[in-house]
């Protein structure tokens, strides 16, 4: 699975957002504004709500119904607010939504007029319900049904069992009761201050986050690898292990190749999307750096704010090698005798030979077999004679390890020629 952006959730889903150091589940309960006629602007985004029932407290220390001078709106706002963990915290929308404005008596106010604030309780209209004593403080969220039909929708818990909670809606019959979800789903008014109800916190988010695989929500989505393979198998010749970085967010990136835990290439302001190859695997100077055995890539991608890594493992086994010179070294005359030396560690059961031409220039040179001449250390007389192209003298030195299998090593190829 991927990251995806919050907004793109569908409503019910659950949502991980650490509270006081624990994390809590909290339900996507609507998408968008609820209603453009009586919710502002600022209300567009994620609707969250936590699922459980986070502390029992008053509704407000007296029996006064007034959701915007209430103990709840300050503690929500105030002490709440605080123990959300610090990202989330920071992103939280203020926004203005509906309500009533003093006490039950009081007026509704709407729009770009209603209660500033981050963090809330919701109304009787969000969880679906209508009275004649319940003021039209919003609308119905898409999470939620409508009257009794959205009974079970409402339920919360305290633990395992279901528990009372408060709306932010006044009743509008008095000034001393506020509605409150019942342990069924149905709704009735309790005194402000005499009953201990649960809360549920609900705030807005913006739909731009990023929901994680598990369910836990971030302000940047983490970069991306795209490998072509993660088991390369055994290699013995430069290989091309392909990937491409990836940046939802479209951040610059840096990329590090390392094998065997060393660093072997950085590179930066890579644009998301850009394929690349390892390269020390992908040239022959590269490749005969890497010693025989098991070896692990490990690439790494950072966006700046945090970084995936990708790795894949492949086995060297090179038993032969070869040299010979890129370019031949041409001369002005004939070439009829040459020396040659090799010098490194070859065990006495390897597989060696040497071969040397004097017509490297031509079509189709001939190679001569020189391997007991260069053994021996004595002169290496030509018997081709010929050379179209002009004369040019190379070499070609090749060896494989014997029976035992032992291991060794060319440390460099020198002589003359004439």
């Amino acid at each position: 699975m991927a990251n995806v952006r919050l907004g793109t959730k569908a409503v019910g889903s659950i949502v991980k957002i650490k509270v006081n150091g624990t994390v809590k589940d909290f339900i996507i309960v609507h998408q968008g504004i609820p209603d453009a006629g009586i919710y502002d602007a600022s209300c567009n985004g994620t609707w969250l709500m936590m699922k459980d029932i986070y502390e029992n407290r008053q509704w407000h220390r007296t029996n006064t119904n007034d959701y915007a001078g209430s103990t709840t709106h300050s503690y929500l706002n105030d002490n709440f607010y605080n123990l959300i963990d610090s990202e989330i915290r920071a992103a939280i929308k203020q926004v203005k939504i509906p309500y009533q404005k003093g006490t039950g008596w009081g007026s509704l106010a709407t729009g770009e007029n209603g209660l500033s604030t981050k963090v809330f309780l919701l109304s009787g209209y969000e969880v679906g319900w209508a009275h004649n004593a319940l003021p039209k403080d919003g609308a119905k969220l898409d999470y939620f049904g409508s009257g009794s039909g959205g009974n079970s929708k409402r339920v919360a818990y305290n633990g395992s069992n279901a528990s009372t909670w408060w709306l932010r809606s006044p009743y509008t019959v008095n000034r001393d009761t506020a509605w409150t979800v019942l342990t069924d789903g149905s709704c009735d008014n309790k005194f402000c201050e005499q009953n201990t109800c649960g809360v549920r916190p609900a705030f807005i988010l913006p739909a731009e986050f990023w929901v994680r695989d598990d369910g836990s929500i971030a302000m940047n989505c983490a970069p991306a690898i795209n490998a072509s393979s993660t088991n390369l198998g055994e290699q013995n010749a430069p290989f091309d292990f392909n990937y491409t970085v990836t940046d939802a967010d479209g951040d610059p990136l840096t990329v590090t190749e390392k094998l065997d835990g060393k660093t072997t290439a950085t590179r930066t302001g890579v644009v998301s999307g850009t394929a690349l190859t390892f390269g020390q695997g992908s040239t022959a100077e590269n490749f005969q750096r890497i010693l025989n055995g098991s070896h692990t890539i490990q690439i790494i991608v950072s966006d700046g704010k945090e970084s995936t890594s990708a790795s894949a493992t492949f086995t060297k086994s090179v038993t032969s090698a070869s040299v010979t010179l890129t370019t031949p070294l041409a001369v002005d005359g004939d070439i009829t005798v040459a020396i040659l030396q090799v010098t490194g560690s070859i065990p006495d059961d390897a597989v060696f030979k040497a071969e040397v031409t004097n017509n490297a220039k031509d079509a189709a040179p001939v190679w001569q077999d020189a391997t007991k001449e260069v053994q021996k250390g004595t002169n290496i007389v030509f018997a081709n004679s010929t050379a179209a192209n002009g004369a040019a003298f190379n070499f070609r030195i090749s060896v494989s390890r014997g029976a035992s299998g032992t291991g060794g090593y060319i440390e460099a190829v020198s002589g003359a020629f004439q």
